[in-house]
């Protein structure tokens, strides 16, 4: 897993050869402009998903993972905390293999996302997005670039 700033997205992309697709998206498009929706990132698989959402309480929310695709999570505008943990640290849930999601139960630490907090997490690694700072709900934009672990799949 890495947490960052986008300011230093440009160091990461010699993590997988389809990371410089993701940063060439993120430079011919306001992200913070964009509609909700899927936006195909490359001819390679890459694609991103743009959600608006109102943060949770942390009972509301799951930790995942995935077999087939990496996440580069990007904040777009509010807050929230984001909870991450090892696959291998959590019972697995059945895999749902159409939708490439495992649920994961167990512990996680947290990470606080602000806007132009990015975080890339691997298949092994858990992750919870989506809970509230504070006793208030607060509304969230956020980018999440699926990335195929095997370019072309």
């Amino acid at each position: 897993m890495v947490f960052d700033r986008l300011s230093n997205l440009s160091m990461y992309l010699p993590l997988h050869p389809q990371f410089a697709a993701v940063y060439a998206f993120l430079q011919s498009h306001r992200a913070e402009g964009l509609s909700p929706g899927r936006y195909e990132v490359d001819t390679q698989g890459a694609f991103a998903l743009v959600s608006e959402y109102q943060t949770r309480p942390l009972e509301d929310c799951f930790i995942e993972c995935h077999r087939r695709y990496i996440d580069i999570q990007l904040l777009l505008s509010g807050r929230e905390a984001v909870g991450f943990c090892s696959r291998d640290a959590g019972r697995e849930l059945p895999y749902d293999e159409e939708k490439d999601f495992l649920v994961l139960t167990g512990e996680t630490d947290f990470l606080t996302f602000a806007p132009g907090s990015f975080a890339i997490f691997f298949p092994d690694d858990g992750h919870m997005p989506m809970i509230r700072l504070d006793d208030q709900a607060e509304a969230v934009k956020k980018v999440v670039f699926k990335i195929p672990v095997v370019p072309g799949v």
